[in-house]
């Protein structure tokens, strides 16, 4: 089954919204592209281990960066706690979780 970025970021755009909950107007523009660089990270990594061209470890790797960086970016809003986005990143990435391991074969959210 191959990932579609469109689908996953839907579903991490509303989890995401709905873990801001009444913050999300300030956070949109900032999570939306946040987000959409993390959906399209899961996908190439999809398709580096179709290829067999990453390891799970490597991947996991790929992975944590991305948080990372979303992270930081999100945190640049005002009014955002390091909580608030920790939550709404758990939370997008935990819409997609059984759909992207089962799609690699291993355990990457």
């Amino acid at each position: 089954m191959a990932l579609d970025v469109n689908v996953i970021l839907s579903q991490m755009l509303g989890a995401a919204k709905t873990s801001f909950g009444s913050k999300w107007p300030k956070a949109q523009d900032l999570a939306t592209t946040s987000f959409k660089a993390l959906a399209q990270n899961i996908v190439d990594i999809e398709q580096m281990n179709i290829a067999g061209t990453i390891t799970s470890d490597q991947a996991a790797l790929l992975v944590d960066m991305q948080k990372h960086t979303a992270k930081i970016v999100l945190q640049a809003v005002k009014g955002l706690t390091i909580l608030a986005v920790e939550a709404a990143i758990n939370a997008a990435l935990g819409v997609i979780k059984d759909t992207v391991n089962t799609a690699l074969g291993f355990s990457l959210l």
